[in-house]
């Protein structure tokens, strides 16, 4: 749980009172590689972080799976309520994921200014990661794309496997294994 709390933390200070406080709000559940936490189209009332192991965002749209994000040890699935979830979230790996009642966050946020500065840091965080991602990364080509993941997560490029990574460039597996071996070269 230390290295959870410390990324926790490393969002914004937090107070060992407030760290208490969220993960005695939190429930440990454990996920085998393959489920699903999350489904599209159903009511979702929790907000979740992962623990430790990694998960994927999906949709499937015209029978294609396609991968919308990922995420590891000590990030947030969702941090932004929504009623209904918009994706599935599938574990990649054995998972291990914390969640919290959107409606105690939001009680522990409204009685915390020291835990609601932490919540709008991290909503700032991924908001400026969705906006980098559409004025950017996505209009570059999938070479390009796929060595922008090399660089800034190589640590996905060694769990997923490929078909998820094409599916998130929007590629097919063998266009995805063309792009890598010219990259090696």
């Amino acid at each position: 749980m230390d290295q959870f709390v410390e990324q926790l933390r490393q969002v914004s200070p937090l107070s060992d009172e407030i760290v208490g406080q969220l993960l005695e709000e939190m429930k440990e559940v454990s996920f085998a590689k393959g489920e699903l936490s999350i489904r599209e189209g159903e009511r979702d009332p929790f907000v979740w972080f992962v623990k430790t192991g990694l998960v994927r965002a999906f949709v499937e749209r015209e029978g294609k799976d396609i991968s919308l994000w990922f995420a590891s040890d000590s990030e947030v699935i969702n941090f932004v309520y929504r009623n209904i979830s918009a994706y599935n979230v599938q574990m990649v790996e054995n998972t291990t994921l914390l969640r919290i009642p959107k409606t105690k966050l939001d009680y522990l946020c409204r009685s915390s200014l020291e835990l609601a500065n932490w919540g709008l840091k991290i909503q700032d965080y991924y908001l400026r990661e969705y906006e980098n991602y559409f004025i950017n990364d996505s209009w570059m080509e999938a070479r390009e794309q796929y060595e922008s993941l090399l660089k800034t997560r190589p640590d996905l490029i060694l769990k997923l496997p490929l078909k998820h990574i094409a599916s998130y460039l929007q590629i097919t597996p063998q266009s995805l294994s063309r792009i890598r071996a010219s990259v090696k070269k």
